[in-house]
């Protein structure tokens, strides 16, 4: 082989080596979420286990659970939260106090690319032979779920309506504390603040992508 072929074999490679690269980056955050599971589970776990701590932080025993009355004592991110308890009677206030707390919360926060990649692969696996689709026809009762429709975390979701997570998907998700609970609002998966009554964060489109799972 001459010289000049070598140097044109080497800079081939080099360049067939950057376009994999390339486009490996598109995709690999979805590839990793699916790929490591066990470590995408552990990771939203102790981001939702997170913010539990902060809505037990924030709410009186009168809108939290009797296991979470002993963590009322826990510092929040701003401070010990020594307001009185008339100003949490309602969810209103209980959201206004988190809302407060989670001032720079933005989607993406607890559900980022690669968990919400596994999320998608866990809706599928649940949702079995049905189309993302066909599962939101049903669930709507033939009623055309919109599309572009996405909510505002730290915020109430009214745009359209919200559904309850039908119990044979909803064994398919990973557990989650007692404050929070999953929510289905047009095509996204919503985490939902029980109490508060608003969006924690949420998983974009995430039944509409036809996800091919092995056998």
């Amino acid at each position: 082989m001459t010289r000049q072929s070598h140097v044109l074999t080497v800079v081939a490679a080099g360049v067939f080596a950057f376009a994999a690269l390339v486009t490996r980056g598109a995709s690999g955050s979805e590839q990793a979420g699916v790929a490591d599971a066990e470590s995408v589970l552990r990771t939203f776990h102790e981001r939702v286990e997170s913010y539990a701590a902060l809505h037990r932080c924030v709410a009186p025993p009168q809108t939290t659970t009797d296991r979470t009355v002993r963590e009322s004592q826990w510092t929040c991110l701003t401070g010990t939260f020594n307001r009185p308890l008339s100003w949490l009677m309602s969810s209103n206030y209980l959201a206004s106090a988190i809302r407060s707390e989670r001032f720079a919360a933005q989607q993406g926060d607890l559900f980022s690319l690669e968990i919400a990649a596994a999320f998608r692969q866990w809706l599928a696996d649940s949702i079995g032979e049905r189309d993302g689709e066909e599962f939101l026809a049903e669930l709507s009762e033939g009623e055309v779920v919109p599309r572009g429709i996405h909510p505002t975390v730290n915020e109430p979701y009214s745009m359209t309506r919200v559904f309850r997570m039908p119990p044979e998907v909803r064994s398919g998700l990973p557990a989650l504390p007692a404050e929070l609970d999953y929510r289905i609002a047009a095509r996204d998966l919503v985490l939902w603040d029980i109490a508060a009554g608003i969006v924690v964060d949420f998983v974009p489109d995430a039944f509409v992508t036809r996800i091919v799972t092995e056998e």
